[in-house]
């Protein structure tokens, strides 16, 4: 019996944890960035936020920084959005690695919890998996808009912004 109440509750963990990153779904989390300042998507309620998912040691994740950045660029008008990288990767890691490779997005180290348990997706065998990398918006009432993988997933980034500021062009 005492297995039995241990299997539904690791069903009913993994099943919240997937629910948390799907369409609609409203993943909240706060964490200190790169200069410790507080990130609290609660807060960033009003605004729409972009999400990036990634790790210093991703190929993928590095080759679209600068397509990440121009979008930043196009956007940088607009107080109404905000662009978060979410790293998989410790601070001194960050800091070498900012170095030679710029990111504009406000990044937040060591973020590997927060991304398996909000944004993770239980496998077939029941292990938590995230692809990398990974993007999200959400909306400005911090509900998932937005989903979607790798270098093509920058298109479904645009997109859902040109949907949320459709006159801006980038400014609001």
């Amino acid at each position: 019996m005492k297995n039995f109440y241990l299997l539904v509750a690791v069903l009913l963990f993994a099943f919240s944890i997937s629910a948390q990153n799907q369409i609609g779904a409203n993943p909240s989390f706060a964490a200190l960035d790169m200069a410790g300042q507080k990130v609290d998507t609660n807060e960033l309620k009003g605004k729409v936020v972009v999400l990036n998912l990634w790790f210093i040691n991703c190929p993928n994740c590095v080759e679209e920084i600068k397509m990440l950045n121009a979008l930043v660029d196009q956007y940088k008008d607009n107080n109404n959005v905000v662009f978060l990288g979410l790293a998989a990767s410790r601070k001194p890691d960050l800091e070498k690695f900012f170095i030679k490779n710029p990111f504009k997005y406000r990044n937040i180290p060591n973020a590997t919890m927060i991304i398996i348990s909000k944004f993770g997706t239980p496998d077939k065998s029941g292990e938590l998996s995230v692809p990398f990398p990974m993007h999200y918006v959400l909306d400005r009432e911090g509900k998932i808009v937005t989903k979607a993988q790798g270098i093509k997933g920058i298109e479904a980034v645009r997109a859902e912004l040109a949907k949320q500021f459709p006159k801006s062009g980038g400014s609001d």
